[in-house]
């Protein structure tokens, strides 16, 4: 007989004595709530105390930038000389794609070659996804593509599409060097790993300042922006998928005489090809996630259309670029999942003429040549005309009317009532918490759950938020994460365990996750503005609907991955359905159900930072104002305070997650 694997039950699974310190951390803060001004320094963190660390920073940096330099070359000099090093393949891709070439002769006359004619670049985009995603991905493409066109997009589309194509060859390469790195030196993996964590938690504005200050205001800082967030990832799945290379496949390497460098580029990294696919797919979705963003300091395209349209309150221009841009992403998607999921043919087939090896590509060289030739008759084979274009804005803008006509009390009812009772209450309280109390309490949680390494950790992290003076903004962003993520965990984890429980509810609810987790986190705000206006509220439900996925997914996950000799057991002891679910798939899918809290708190605080352009007030404010403002220096600091606070919260999930897994039987002893 299968006997069930965790051997305490959960109401029984505790800190121990741990809990007496958390007790006394709590008895602190009500004290110091009830002394006098001779504590108040404990209460409210002294403003003569803060230290200077922003802007110091910002003198520094602005130091480095316009005054350092080397020998007679400033270092903006330099480093706008690379960004011109690396807007040539940008240039030269939306050029062929789109806007064509323009030469100046030295007596002032201008050399004009046209890119390809728009039938050809849908006929090639579409051609590649059909020979990499299949038919059904191609004809997807293809509707997406005169999508673009008819709608007037087409040339911020291909513009969005070489920005992320060089974005994540830069990636891709990057994260590949320094996963091997990573891989063959410890000491270097140990130091790249902090850093990892930090380039990938901060927000995506608070660099954005510094790269604007080093590299103008172009989309080439875009594209260095883009790069520092979307190559960690790459990094890290490099270096595990080395380490996951079987040690005989190694050996084979050592036995055919390879060298050091030959057997990792010519035996381990194809090895490793299956994972380091599937990382190049995260890749391309955090390229386009962040190309997108980094509209905000110049890079244009659908993302430039999106952010304009909702400055100028234009929704319904916002909405066409919002669908192009879903529609942009989930091609981008599909095909890369596709290339990930393929395996290579290693069967020596019959050597065949050219013609027959490769249709796909003869035909579109001969349909592009048919087109160039064309054009030179129908010059709208290059450019669309804007009279064959459409637009739906008017519809939007229509929608959004009668949305707010015939449910505008139902509306004003909900969004007020959670502000007045749930959110006003809640930020209050946290603002009101003494900050030196707050942190007692958070250091003697994590001593609870991880020893004195993360209390002192988690001590450090909060108190430089202290001492730098972003205390009150901390809160505020805390407040809003905290309840996005009650709110999404009250709604994920029931429809996980639905979907994990019913093969035909997890028909339905797989593909709207999947659909949801291809969005940027752009397209979150044009709903949200449609319907609730700007301000925290509209922030609070932004981050709820952006965090949903993978609680949804890794719930879903835990409740299927039960091993089947577990239900069975449970079945043979006379469990109902509902003990089965609460006394056995429950407990056992615990480890999953914690990583996907842990993944909704990362994107909680993954969205904080955009909901500042609908009108949130915490350090995620701080960030935004930083870029209006040229001041790198709060910008890096307010964006360090959001990336220890999700830092903190990832540890103390994670070690719990651990410790439970460890005293239930679930994991090593």
């Amino acid at each position: 007989m299968t006997t069930l694997t965790h051997n305490r039950p959960l109401g029984k699974i505790g800190i121990g004595p741990k809990s007496g310190l958390i007790w006394a951390a709590l008895l602190f803060n009500v004290a110091l709530l009830m002394t006098g001004d001779a504590f108040a320094w404990m209460r409210d963190y002294p403003e003569t105390w803060v230290l200077g660390i922003a802007g110091a920073t910002t003198t520094a940096v602005k130091y480095l930038v316009n005054d350092m330099a080397i020998g007679s070359v400033t270092i903006a000099e330099m480093t706008r000389g690379f960004a011109n090093l690396i807007k040539a393949p940008m240039e030269l891709l939306q050029g062929v794609l789109s806007e064509g070439f323009e030469f100046y002769g030295d007596d002032g006359s201008v050399a004009v070659y046209r890119g390809l004619p728009w039938p050809a670049v849908i006929i090639g985009l579409t051609a590649f996804s059909w020979w990499t995603a299949g038919r059904n991905v191609a004809i997807f493409s293809f509707f997406s593509l005169v999508y673009f066109l008819v709608f007037g997009l087409w040339g911020s589309s291909m513009l969005t599409l070489s920005s992320v194509v060089v974005a994540v060859f830069v990636s891709f390469v990057l994260g590949i060097l320094l996963g091997v790195l990573g891989h063959r030196n410890a000491t270097a993996n140990a130091i790249l790993m902090p850093v990892y964590d930090v380039m990938q938690t901060i927000p995506t504005f608070s660099y954005l300042v510094p790269v604007l200050l080093l590299f103008g205001f172009n989309p080439v800082a875009a594209m260095i922006a883009t790069v520092i967030y979307a190559m960690p990832p790459m990094a890290r799945v490099t270096t595990l998928a080395l380490q996951r290379v079987p040690p005989n496949i190694s050996d084979f390497g050592d036995m055919a005489g390879c060298t050091r460098r030959q057997q990792m580029w010519q035996v381990l990294l194809p090895a490793a090809r299956q994972n380091l696919l599937i990382g190049l797919n995260q890749v391309i979705m955090l390229t386009f996630a962040m190309v997108i963003i980094a509209s905000v300091i110049g890079a244009g395209g659908l993302g430039g259309e999106v952010f304009q349209g909702l400055k100028a309150l234009k929704i319904g221009n916002a909405v066409e670029a919002g669908i192009a841009i879903t529609l942009m992403a989930i091609m981008l998607d599909r095909i890369s999942r596709a290339i990930a999921l393929s395996r290579p043919d290693h069967v020596e087939a019959v050597q065949k003429p050219l013609w027959q090896r490769h249709p796909l590509i003869l035909g579109w060289i001969g349909f592009t040549l048919l087109f160039i030739l064309l054009g030179q008759v129908f010059p709208a084979l290059y450019a669309y005309p804007k009279s064959a274009t459409i637009s739906t804005g008017s519809f939007w803008n229509d929608a959004i009317t009668w949305i707010g006509d015939t449910y505008y009390s139902q509306i004003k009812t909900l969004r007020d009532t959670t502000i007045t009772y749930v959110m006003r209450p809640t930020k209050s309280f946290l603002l009101d918490v003494p900050w030196l109390g707050f942190i007692a309490v958070i250091a003697a949680v994590s001593y609870a759950i991880g020893g004195m390494r993360l209390s002192i950790m988690s001590a450090c992290l909060l108190g430089f938020i202290a001492v730098t003076g972003y205390w009150d903004g901390a809160m505020v962003s805390l407040y809003l994460v905290l309840l996005a993520v009650i709110v999404t965990l009250i709604v994920a984890l029931p429809v996980g365990i639905w979907a994990g429980l019913s093969p035909r509810a997890d028909q339905v609810i797989t593909p709207v996750i999947d659909t949801l987790q291809t969005l940027p986190s752009f397209v979150y705000l044009i709903p949200v503005v449609m319907l609730f206006s700007v301000g925290e509220f509209a922030g609070l439900v932004a981050i709820v609907a952006y965090s949903l996925p993978p609680g949804v997914r890794y719930t879903k996950q835990g409740i299927q991955n039960v091993a089947s000799s577990s239900l069975e057991a449970g079945e043979m002891a006379g469990c109902t359905r509902w003990q089965k679910l609460t006394n056995v798939q429950l407990p056992m899918a615990i480890p999953d159900i914690m990583l996907g809290i842990n993944q909704t708190i990362m994107f909680a605080f993954g969205m904080l930072v955009i909901t500042s352009l609908v009108g949130t007030r915490g350090l995620e404010h701080d960030t935004l104002v930083a870029i209006s403002k040229v001041q790198p220096g709060e910008g890096i600091v307010a964006g360090l305070g959001i990336a220890f606070l999700a830092i903190i919260a990832d540890r103390l999930i994670s070690q719990g997650s651990r410790n439970f897994q460890r005293r239930s039987g679930l994991g090593p002893q």
